[in-house]
């Protein structure tokens, strides 16, 4: 079997402010591997801001082809596990993921950035048909943007707000204090570890606590629930270590009570692939945070099909069902390092 590993640079269409930063390009690693004409890519998505674990890293494991140590950090699985799976089923002619949905409900996703512009951004989406937003929060100016952006979609769609664990347990219950009036869905981490989001889940009852850092594992879902954590968990390939490893994330959130979804941190289409193939086959009903190859200015965003009224179509493979030609993939070429 014949590996090569790139490593990409999507440029934003504009930086993406979060409580951690703003981001202008996406890196990322691409896995190849091919055996008797057929290819599998396998994407690996470490994003330092969130999860701590940097590009090198991941690609020093990928290099060395550490998928069965331990020591491998999780991004580095799923990318060998992704690129094997989608050989495999594309040799056999199917997708990755079993049967399911034709399309799943996506959320728009939305910066931390000047109320008047993310109101605007909004709008936009509401007049596409998306059904659910997810505003990005942990600013001094998170009451302002939560009401122009609540004002800009109307009443009707759901509107959840991500934190990113930037708040304090102090800071948490104010902030959703205030912006409760705005029928927030649901905040995704609003503190960084577990025992402190139980905190604010008894402190502020009406909004629905999502955890998504916090837990990338059954064993983690088992104590966010033992914590009364959270009410429902925010599921990534990346962070899970894979398409089994987030699967079985997936079912332990459902078999605890908690509703889980599906979101990407700025994943590439190979991810998002693997994802909607993955919420498809679960019966996932939340939206999933799936909907962010449309923040990129690159020509790899039109590898999937844009989404339309809020749905994003379910590749049907064979394998990830993801089609690069070369010049979208040269467009975004770094370097090759293995």
């Amino acid at each position: 079997m014949r590996r090569s590993l790139l490593r990409l640079s999507i440029p934003f269409r504009q930086p993406f402010a979060t409580s951690q930063g703003v981001v202008a390009a996406r890196d990322l690693l691409l896995l190849r591997v091919e055996e008797n004409g057929l290819v599998g890519y396998g994407e690996a998505a470490p994003f330092e801001p969130y999860d701590g674990i940097s590009l090198e890293r991941v690609a020093d494991a990928l290099a060395s082809k550490l998928e069965s140590n331990g020591d491998a950090p999780p991004q580095a699985r799923a990318a060998e596990e992704m690129a094997r799976l989608d050989l495999a089923a594309r040799r056999a002619g199917r997708s990755i993921g079993e049967p399911g949905a034709e399309a799943i409900a996506v959320n728009r996703t939305l910066p931390a950035g000047p109320p008047e512009e993310v109101a605007a951004a909004a709008l936009q989406g509401a007049r596409a048909g998306y059904s659910c937003f997810k505003l990005k929060v942990g600013l001094p100016d998170d009451a302002e943007r939560v009401a122009a952006v609540r004002r800009a979609i109307g009443p009707w769609p759901a509107l959840r707000i991500d934190a990113n664990g930037a708040w304090s347990v102090a800071e948490a219950v104010e902030c959703l204090s205030e912006l409760a009036a705005h029928d927030i869905e649901l905040v995704e981490q609003p503190c960084a570890t577990l025992a402190e989001l139980a905190e604010v889940r008894r402190a502020i009852g009406g909004v629905p606590i999502a955890a998504d850092e916090s837990v990338a594992s059954p064993t983690d879902v088992e104590a966010a629930a033992r914590a009364e954590a959270c009410d429902a968990v925010n599921v990534k390939l990346a962070a899970s270590g894979g398409f089994t490893a987030a699967r079985e994330t997936v079912r332990a959130a459902a078999a605890h009570g908690l509703e889980p979804f599906l979101s990407s941190t700025f994943d590439g289409p190979w991810g998002i692939a693997a994802a909607l193939q993955l919420a498809a086959s679960e019966d996932i009903s939340l939206a999933c945070g799936l909907a962010t190859l449309e923040l990129f200015d690159a020509e790899l965003a039109d590898a999937l099909p844009r989404p339309a009224v809020g749905l994003l179509a379910v590749p049907e493979g064979p394998g990830l069902g993801v089609a690069v030609d070369e010049a979208a993939l040269a467009e975004v070429l770094v370097e090759e390092l293995e």
